[in-house]
């Protein structure tokens, strides 16, 4: 009786494992990367800041830097955009920045103005005034392995506004597609 009970019990476990085995299934998925140049940012040597020039207290309308340096609006009357020139490989690459930059008075104050900044790019350095508007979060390709970024912005009508000088820091990031 014991040999029949250990065969019957050899047999039941060996059924079982070719059941389990057999409900084992397999796959496999191919992995891959591609290597591009290097991706930088720089900010240009001349264009490196965001000035709206001098200001009065109460501008009496919005103060628009025209990112493609042709019809500021308020602005005092030495202004000057921001360049970022980017290099890397002939590639698609997104464009993400700051929807607002916060100025705020320096010296220990604590007055703000808000700065909505506008971005246009081209491939080329000498189209700012042609180069067109790049929204955060959109693509550019970059030719010839460059493309360039221009950087001014709007502030609303200042009202009654601290006196002071204001500053902020505008963020922008680049990143292969």
């Amino acid at each position: 009786m014991k040999t029949i009970l250990k065969s019957v019990l050899t047999l039941a476990l060996a059924s079982g494992l070719v059941l389990a085995a057999q409900a084992q299934k397999a796959s496999t998925a191919q992995a891959s990367a591609t290597i591009l140049a290097d991706l930088t940012i720089d900010l240009d040597v001349t264009q490196n800041a965001i000035a709206f020039g001098n200001l009065s207290a109460n501008t009496p309308g919005n103060v628009v830097l025209d990112a493609n340096g042709a019809s500021n609006l308020n602005t005092g009357s030495v202004t000057n955009v921001a360049r970022f020139d980017l290099a890397g490989a002939d590639a698609s690459v997104t464009v993400s920045y700051d929807p607002t930059v916060t100025l705020t008075i320096t010296g220990g104050g604590t007055a703000t103005m808000v700065m909505t900044p506008q971005v246009v790019g081209d491939a080329l350095s000498t189209n700012q005034s042609g180069a067109l508007a790049v929204a955060s979060g959109s693509q550019v390709t970059l030719s010839s392995g460059l493309y360039f970024l221009w950087v001014g912005g709007t502030i609303p009508q200042l009202n009654n506004q601290t006196t002071g000088s204001y500053e902020g820091t505008f963020n922008i990031n680049v990143e292969y597609n």
